[in-house]
């Protein structure tokens, strides 16, 4: 006889369950005790339960189940870095060196199943399925987060698209604009609560380790980009083109979205009024100023025959102790 008191959970419901309890799990832990043995081993065993298990055993596999467990993953990951320290670089770099092992698998091979293709055909673990979902909605979040957690987070994907060449340039591109070409206070107000507008103070750490550690894909994607505009062709994708220039980038005459000469022109200036703002013993002061200098030697090898595309500029020596 059934007890219509306690009705039977669909198995749908049960496994939505868990990953939730999952998910929770995951932050309570964080939140308690930072044991970065234990999320390092955590992320360990979910990069390798679907490899193992579920595809080189020869499970039978059910997809809505691996996909649960790849966006479980990429969660942890996410947590995991807000955690890590920016200039923590064992930790963030191990973090990266894992996912690009992973991304470096292609595709699972299995003589009895099929690679496993998800989130609009993108192949585990090539493509690193639901990996980019996870960032946006990261990014979609942001506003909650504490200083420390977005530049943290910011480090780990920076340096992920500087090591493997992924198209994540979106997210710096959002991150800078944030900081850069944006109207707001240079410093917190303190009257913003928790959920007031983020000064440039709170976001420039982020943005600045964007343009550190992606200097080098910048400098080789830009050229190209400027070529195809100037000859009246499409430009290549995956540099941001969805981003729009902020009001003051567009105000100073960036106009187009994606990477730019004069969008990276003005970021330089920009900087440079942030770090007339203070004092020089202010770091967020001290800082602008000092990677708007370190910008000024960027364009030393600029193609000659773009020296005439809108933003460039001479290169300037950069002096430490200018």
């Amino acid at each position: 006889m059934s007890d219509i008191s306690s009705p039977a959970v669909a198995p749908q419901q049960q496994k939505k369950s868990f990953y939730q309890r999952s998910r929770q799990a995951t932050l309570d832990s964080i939140a308690s005790d930072t044991n970065y043995d234990w999320l390092f081993q955590n992320i360990r065993f979910f990069l390798e339960y679907p490899q193992q298990v579920y595809l080189q055993h020869g499970s039978i596999r059910t997809d809505d189940e691996l996909e649960q467990q790849l966006k479980l993953l990429w969660f942890k990951t996410i947590e995991a870095a807000k955690v890590f320290a920016a200039d923590d670089e064992a930790r963030q770099y191990k973090l990266v060196a894992w996912i690009a092992a992973a991304r470096a698998r292609e595709n699972v091979q299995s003589t009895t199943q099929d690679p496993f293709e998800a989130d609009g055909g993108k192949v585990m673990w090539r493509d690193l399925p639901f990996f980019k979902v996870a960032l946006e909605e990261a990014w979609g979040g942001r506003a909650s987060l504490s200083k420390d957690a977005w530049t943290n987070l910011n480090a780990f994907v920076s340096r992920l698209a500087a090591v493997t060449g992924m198209d994540l340039m979106r997210f710096g591109l959002e991150t800078i604009r944030e900081a850069l070409e944006e109207e707001r206070p240079i410093y917190p107000t303190g009257d913003g609560g928790d959920t007031g507008e983020k000064s440039v103070a709170d976001l420039l750490p982020a943005a600045l380790l964007w343009l550190k550690h992606t200097h080098s894909f910048m400098s080789t994607r830009l050229p190209p980009i400027e070529r195809a505009v100037k000859d009246g062709v499409e430009p290549p994708s995956g540099c941001g083109e969805s981003v729009a220039p902020g009001d003051l980038a567009t105000a100073d005459g960036v106009s187009r979205n994606g990477m730019s000469l004069t969008r990276q022109t003005f970021w330089r200036r920009r900087l440079f009024e942030i770090g007339e703002c203070s004092g020089d013993q202010d770091p967020t002061a001290k800082d602008a100023h000092d990677f708007a200098k370190r910008m000024g030697t960027w364009p030393l090898h600029w193609p000659s025959d773009l020296r005439d595309v809108p933003g460039y500029e001479e290169p300037v020596k950069y002096d430490a102790s200018a």
